[in-house]
């Protein structure tokens, strides 16, 4: 509802991001993936794009789309890169980790 009522909302993005990771979480990679596309696309530079756009890979990634998950992730090493080399490292690490995807 918060998503809904206030789209403009300085924290909307992580409203969108919790969704999406609710219905990872669920077992729902589908349905996450559009929440999280959706927050990367909105607003790149929304406070949680940057993990939208990380959790979108592990969606694909659940979803057996290893290329759609590299691309997310390729997206994500360019786009925030400090993000990549910081705070997010790990989870970019493991959502990787058993894809196939070009340097």
């Amino acid at each position: 509802m918060f998503v809904e009522k206030y789209p403009r909302h300085s924290r909307t993005s992580f409203g969108r991001n919790l969704l999406g990771r609710a219905f990872l979480d669920d077992g729902q990679p589908t349905e996450a993936a559009k929440w999280f596309l959706e927050n990367y696309q909105t607003d790149k530079r929304g406070a949680r794009a940057p993990d939208s756009l990380l959790f979108l890979a592990e969606s694909m990634k659940k979803l057996k789309d290893d290329k759609r998950a590299c691309i997310a992730l390729a997206e994500f090493s360019e786009t925030y890169a400090a993000e990549a080399a910081g705070r997010l490292k790990s989870d970019y690490n493991d959502t990787r980790r058993g894809l196939s995807c070009p340097s």
